[in-house]
């Protein structure tokens, strides 16, 4: 009863903006499965239409490679970018959803998910989920992510001029590094599965962190109408927890 009467309240609310222009929502062109797929497939999408169907928005999908989607972002060519975690430098460009004390809300994110570590067999490299053991102190990272951040900050020199999961794999496999720490579930099963990596990559027991991801909105769309956006927060939240939604979620990653 509670979860049908916010339904409708949401629906009413945001009825005095459903007839303003599309909002156009980028996402990174580089498979990201369950989550987002170059073909604009994948639970974020499912996520985020049944929004449009909750508040009576319309959105566009752009699929871009992830640098330029966040640049497009900033100068609001996009209005905003699907599956962004938090970060300082994104702060400054664009919203999300926030606490009253000024932290990320992570009860409004499109979705939470581990950031894995991935080690060259014989390196001598290690995680335990505290410490890294990087001999070398290099590290792959994917192009424009905010764990290459992280990875500096440890004092790492961090490779970061790869697209996807599978390239820092073969980056990793050739020995250009001995750590990897990735995002993407499908590279898990590639270490697992794919003859390329079997006895050369290991996958650390320990994840390296788990970050939520988020609907970040450039701030002059959001300035233009705050209400609207912080509409479309509460929808994905709603969304979130309705029984058939986490369903299909739990299906999807497990």
């Amino acid at each position: 009863m509670r979860l049908t009467a916010s339904l409708a309240l949401l629906a009413l609310l945001c009825g005095s903006w459903a007839t303003a222009a599309p909002l156009k929502l980028c996402f990174e062109n580089v498979a990201q499965a369950p989550w987002t797929m170059p073909d604009a497939s994948g639970l974020n999408f499912e996520l985020l239409r049944r929004v449009e169907k909750l508040t009576g928005e319309q959105f566009q999908f752009h699929a871009r490679p992830w640098i330029r989607c966040m640049e497009e972002t900033r100068t609001g060519a996009m209005d905003a970018m699907i599956g962004a975690a938090d970060s300082p430098e994104r702060r400054l460009f664009s919203r999300l959803p926030i606490l009253p004390d000024g932290r990320a809300n992570p009860d409004k994110a499109l979705y939470e998910d581990r950031v894995d570590v991935f080690l060259r067999e014989g390196s001598g490299a290690a995680w335990d989920g505290k410490d890294l053991v990087n001999p070398r102190a290099i590290a792959v990272a994917q192009r424009g992510y905010f764990v290459g951040d992280l990875l500096r900050a440890r004092g790492q020199s961090v490779i970061d001029n790869i697209k996807s999961a599978e390239e820092g794999l073969r980056v990793l496999a050739a020995g250009s590094a001995d750590v990897a720490v990735l995002l993407g579930r499908s590279a898990e099963k590639m270490v697992q599965d794919d003859p390329r990596f079997a006895g050369r990559i290991t996958l650390a027991p320990q994840p390296f962190t788990q970050f939520a991801f988020y609907l970040m909105v450039g701030r002059k769309t959001y300035a233009a109408n705050p209400a609207r956006i912080e509409a479309i927060w509460n929808a994905i939240a709603t969304v979130r927890i309705q029984p058939d939604y986490r369903k299909l979620e739990a299906a999807a990653t497990h």
